[in-house]
């Protein structure tokens, strides 16, 4: 009925399929560009800041009460948390397939039950829905010649910030280095004793004198007025002069008496270079929902507006533009699609050279993919690498339908040429309309695993996944609607082909047809054969290695430097020094940003005293005859030669925005266990084995336990007969040694912690600490060493537990192999280690994503081949012609195999679409071969004669759909386009897949065939 009225009211159907592709040419323009799509990950992030706590204290008073609560959760998978000082950091992961909005509620719910048993001086807890695409897609550096760190600091916080946050799709703004600004009193305790003064006396006062209030209002005859109590402090000058006390003598004790008031600024904890000069940073990050590359279009624009308004000594640098990346990248692959699309057309020609059936293609092709814009944007998709993925794979694969329909046509027309043009194309539909529904509804079906299991690259293929089956419905529509409606128009009887189309398909029949004649005269000499070629590609496929997920040629490099426990700002930042001079000055490098006393974790930068990292931008990948990854080979033997002991340098690619990583390294090995001493032990002497292996770098042990302490054990008994607690005498070393903001001081419209503290110079030394004074409750003075004893110890830098245990992880990477070869080394090792009772290992990291991913394609492709099998059996209303396409697919993904090895890529997550593709064209090429035999057999053929000329229909369409696709997935496997890294396994499977195809589509299959055809004949029969 559809078919009828597509013919007989073709301008009805013109008008619509213009409407349509018109419609979906302005969709297009309105999609969003992003590098990668849209992904709500079940995890969950809390952190909770506590100044000043161990990360034993952490452990015990903030890990233990808030995971116990939610270890109880539906759906959770695995807690995992670090602990650091002053740092809590959990992470709630959920198993694929849980809602990320009702996770997030469970964990709000649970942490509440929790926080009556946590302690009461903790900073808010933050929690929030983990987004890696929210890491910061755009980071301005600042510098100025004439402001110092702290000016310079100060304007980025109190002016820049707030307007840099108006900016559209903003979420929030991480500042990394300069100094803050605070204002500095640095008490004297020996002055405080002699004035009979004490910590608290000075806290207590500045905050009762830095006030603001109203004290009422007085109502006059005529109006009414507000009394306000102005006390706020304006000048420093009104700190120094505020009363403390009067001394026995009646004089007056001032602030400046006992102590010194300056506008200072924080510790130095961290140092930020840009390009090897002082330097402040901001990171943009973006809304959850917000593209990526508008956003960074709004922070230039905003910057530009704003650029007039800095002070003039200051400058700006725009480094690791994501925005810049993601443009090359779509480019790329839109340049592939492109070229894939002109492909077509041109092979088309080549093979049909017919004008006027190359014209029906070239109608219908680009139609398909104009409609499919649009239900992109109903669908809420964007631009991305994998969606325009999906086009590159569908281009290949559409033009199918209608060149069947087409050829078709022609054939009756060729045949019937008095007859209704019409009419022709109305019997020529329904003649080969079923193996068109047929075939498409069982690419459908190959493709619906994706949808239902759960798992990673579920989650990141599904827009690609959803975009080719999109276009392959459309396609199967615009087969019956619009092809034939043109070719009722356009095709004529007996219109000859171009004379060197007809060569070619003249000679190509005449090659295929002795080719399976021998086949089939020799059937299982062709099995033997193909079962040789699909040994030789499982063996390569081996050979190739495997990887979760392709490195891109972003240009992004990290350096991280990891000292031992202790050790100073000045020697941490020497070695990234020594980082910086390696690179800088090079010219494929773009910028070097250097971090030393801190570190990048979450979304924010946090200050770590024994961590440190180089950020090292390449220029764009056209500007450079080097990869990113072939840098980071260059760069990590000079590195390993840098003069710095006791130092870890780990050389990396930066992590790629928008993926979900689990670790900090590729192979990450979890000890887990009840003793700390012992699970030390036991990393150390496994990291050693594990250093010693050529085929691994970066390898270092999570925990350190050398970080030095001086540890105050109270004398409760003495304490008391001071009339001292513990909680009193631990008040007064953290007001003195970490300081005390006891109110705060406020400029304009900012506001700055005014902190008590005892200057550094005179706590150099443990006995600095023994001898500080501590006021008693009847007015005398005791030293610290009077009430306690100070010892030296060591403590962990940092606790790490997974499920509530403590554990220890061994981290390392790949250095001359690839990640499935650097595990299996890894794991040997294990397996030859003896481990302590009651203490197990796992193996975490990417190589623990590459093994999960391995399992979810392994499931992907058991439920493609059951549905595939269901959608078969059902269409051919038999069991055993389904098991002639099931039992060649292994053939074809064999192929693969081949593909790899050529392009010199090992097995990753896309390659599983590689292998879709693959069972797709073969399943396709199955059915309709086999559905035109069957039809010839019941017009009176024999088995092998329909069986041969079934083959030889299928030739041209074979070579013309099979062509294209190669060659438009050539640039990306050999990295012609620039931004297709992540494509090119894919790309390099499908060739290789789709090539072998041919040869099991045009032989094998035929072969098969007449061993499962209900009627079977002797290879002896009559084939001609």
């Amino acid at each position: 009925m559809i078919i009828k009225a597509a013919i007989s009211r073709r301008i009805s159907t013109a008008v619509l399929a213009f409407g349509l592709a018109i419609f979906g040419a302005l969709n297009l323009n309105m999609l969003p560009v992003d590098f990668l799509p849209s992904v709500k990950y079940p995890l969950i992030k809390l952190s909770i800041v506590w100044q000043g706590a161990t990360p034993e204290d952490i452990d015990q008073n903030l890990a233990d009460p808030i995971e116990r609560e939610l270890a109880s959760v539906d759906g959770l998978d695995y807690l995992s948390s670090s602990a650091i000082e002053g740092l809590y950091q959990l992470d709630v992961n959920y198993r694929y397939g849980v809602d990320v909005d009702v996770a997030y509620q469970d964990t709000l719910a649970a942490f509440n039950r929790s926080t009556k048993e946590l302690p009461v001086d903790i900073e808010a807890a933050v929690i929030i829905k983990a987004d890696p695409s929210q890491l910061p897609i755009v980071q301005a550096v600042f510098e100025s010649e004439h402001m110092d760190l702290t000016q310079l600091r100060t304007w980025v916080d109190s002016w820049l910030t707030q307007r840099l946050l108006s900016a559209g799709g903003v979420a929030a703004i991480d500042v990394a280095g300069g100094l803050e600004r605070e204002i500095r009193i640095f008490v004297d305790d020996e002055k405080l004793e002699a004035h009979g003064l004490d910590l608290t006396t000075l806290e207590r006062v500045l905050a009762a004198e830095n006030l603001q209030r109203v004290g009422g209002r007085v109502t006059g005859q005529y109006r009414e007025n507000i009394v306000r109590v102005m006390g706020e402090f304006r000048q420093l000058a009104v700190i120094q002069d505020l009363v403390l006390s009067r001394d026995n003598n009646g004089n007056i004790v001032r602030v400046r008496d006992v102590a010194e008031v300056k506008d200072s600024h924080e510790d130095i904890r961290m140092l930020t270079r840009l390009n090897g000069h002082p330097a402040v940073k901001v990171n943009v990050i973006k809304q959850a929902d917000a593209n990526t590359v508008t956003t960074v279009d709004n922070v230039e624009d905003r910057l530009a507006e704003l650029a007039p308004s800095f002070p003039k000594d200051i400058k700006f640098t725009l480094v690791e533009n994501q925005a810049d990346y993601i443009n090359d990248s779509i480019r790329g692959v839109r340049n592939t699609a492109l070229e894939a699309m002109a492909l077509v057309v041109l092979v088309l020609f080549v093979f049909l050279g017919n004008s006027r059936q190359v014209l029906i293609i070239a109608i219908a092709l680009p139609f398909a993919l104009l409609v499919n814009f649009f239900l992109m944007h109903l669908a809420g998709f964007s631009l991305n690498i994998f969606s325009l993925g999906g086009l590159v794979v569908a281009i290949g694969v559409l033009p199918d339908t209608s060149i069947i329909v087409v050829e078709n046509i022609s054939r009756l027309r060729s045949l019937h040429d008095e007859a209704n043009p019409q009419s022709i194309s109305e019997e020529a539909t329904l003649e080969v309309g079923g193996a068109i529904m047929a075939a498409t509804v069982t690419f459908i079906a190959l493709f619906v695993p994706f949808l239902l299991v759960p798992g990673l690259i579920t989650l990141l293929f599904k827009e690609l996944v959803l975009v080719i089956l999109g276009l392959m419905i459309i396609a199967g529509l615009a087969a019956i609607t619009l092809t034939p409606m043109l070719g009722g128009v356009l095709l004529k009887a007996n219109q000859r082909e171009f004379a060197f189309s007809e060569k070619i398909n003249h000679g190509l029949r005449w090659a295929y047809g002795v080719l399976l004649h021998s086949a089939l005269q020799f059937r299982l000499t062709t099995i033997f054969i193909f079962i040789g070629v699909a040994i030789g590609g499982v063996l390569l496929f081996k050979s190739a290695g495997s990887e979760f997920f392709p490195a891109v040629d972003d240009g992004r490099i990290v350096v991280k430097i990891r000292m031992p426990a202790g050790a100073n700002l000045a020697r941490m930042d020497a070695i990234a020094q020594q980082v910086e001079a390696l690179v800088i000055g090079d010219q494929r490098v773009r910028s070097v940003f250097a971090l030393s006393g801190g570190a990048v974790r979450g979304l924010y930068t946090n200050k770590i005293g024994n961590e440190g990292e180089v950020d090292i931008e390449l220029v764009p990948s056209s500007e450079r005859k080097i990869t990113t990854t072939e840098y980071i080979k260059e760069l990590r033997p000079k590195v390993a030669k840098l003069l710095a002991p006791g130092a870890i340098l780990a050389v990396n690619q930066a992590k790629m925005r928008g993926i979900r990583s689990v670790g900090q390294a590729e192979i990450e090995v979890e000890i887990n266990g009840s003793e700390v001493d012992t699970l030390f032990d036991v990393a150390n002497k496994l990291a050693a084995k594990l250093a010693e292996r050529p085929e691994l770098t970066n390898v270092y042990v999570s925990l350190d336990s050398s970080k030095p302490e001086w540890q105050v054990d109270i004398d409760r008994t003495l304490a008391a007969e001071h009339g001292l607690s513990t909680k009193e005498i631990a008040h007064v070393l953290n007001g003195y040694i970490n300081g005390s903001v006891a109110t705060r001081y406020q400029e304009a419209s900012e506001l700055y912690d005014i902190r008590i503290i005892m200057p550094e110079s005179q706590l150099r030394s443990r006995s600095d600490v023994e001898n500080i004074s501590i006021a008693t409750p009847s007015g005398h003075y005791v030293r610290l060493k009077d009430v306690a004893k100070v010892t030296a110890a060591t403590g962990p830098v940092e606790i790490i537990r997974k499920n509530q245990i403590k554990q220890v992880i061994v981290r390392c990477d790949p250095s001359t192999t690839d990640l499935n070869s650097a595990k299996e080394l890894v794991t040997n090792i294990l397996t030859e280690t003896t481990w302590p009772t009651g203490y197990t290992y796992s193996i975490g990291g990417k190589a623990l994503q590459m093994t999960q991913m391995q399992t979810t394609v392994q499931s992907i492709l058991g439920y493609a081949v059951f549905f595939s099998f269901i959608v078969l059996a059902v269409q051919f209303n038999s069991i055993r012609l389904p098991l002639v396409i099931l039992f060649a697919a292994p053939f074809c993904l064999t192929g693969i195999g081949y593909g790899l090895f050529l392009a010199g890529q090992p097995f990753g997550a896309t390659v599983i679409i590689a292998a879709m593709i693959v069972l797709a064209a073969n399943v396709i090429d199955g059915v309709l071969l086999i559905q035109t035999a069957e039809r010839q057999k019941q017009q009176g053929m024999t088995l092998l004669k329909a069986t041969f000329d079934a083959g030889l229909s299928r030739l041209r369409p074979r070579l013309m759909t099979v062509l294209p696709a190669v060659l438009g997935f050539t640039p990306l496997a050999f990295a012609f386009e620039e931004g297709g890294e992540l494509l090119r396994p894919m790309a390099a499977a499908a060739i290789g897949g789709l090539l072998l195809n041919v040869f099991v589509a045009l032989f094998l299959v035929p072969v098969l065939y007449t061993f499962m055809a209900s009627t079977p004949e002797p290879a002896s029969a009559d084939i001609t």
